[in-house]
């Protein structure tokens, strides 16, 4: 237990957490962002599904910031723990995985922003300002 203990102490002192669940994703959203590095063919893929399916961006309320900036992932609906365009979802989505070694996650990071330019969804989507 103080060895979990001690992991867990040094994840959060280098930004890396691990939710999974067995090693699966379980889907707590604590990854999901509303920034995110992707290509423009992803992009347009999201818009046509998001149109197609009459998606609604998600508001997700911290009372605690002020002003209040809802920085998580429009796609993500928390009432039923999903993407509400997981069959589209962006890359780096696909990608990530909370467990992995913290190197490769850092790694996968520094590629899809050096590949792709980081796009506010909110705004992309629903021309949100």
């Amino acid at each position: 237990m103080i060895g979990t203990i001690e992991q867990m102490i040094k994840d959060m002192e280098h930004g890396v957490y691990d939710f999974t669940k067995d090693g699966k994703c379980s889907q707590c959203g604590q990854c999901c962002s509303n920034f995110l590095p992707m290509s423009e063919k992803g992009l347009k893929e999201i818009k046509r599904y998001v149109k197609k399916h009459h998606i609604k961006p998600q508001k997700h309320l911290m009372p605690t910031v002020e002003p209040t900036i809802d920085m998580t992932c429009p796609l993500r609906n928390d009432a039923e723990r999903k993407c509400m365009a997981y069959e589209v979802r962006p890359q780096i989505c696909r990608s990530f995985l909370c467990s992995n070694p913290r190197n490769g996650i850092w790694a996968t990071k520094r590629e899809f922003h050096a590949r792709y330019r980081v796009v506010d969804l909110r705004k992309e989507i629903w021309e949100e300002s």
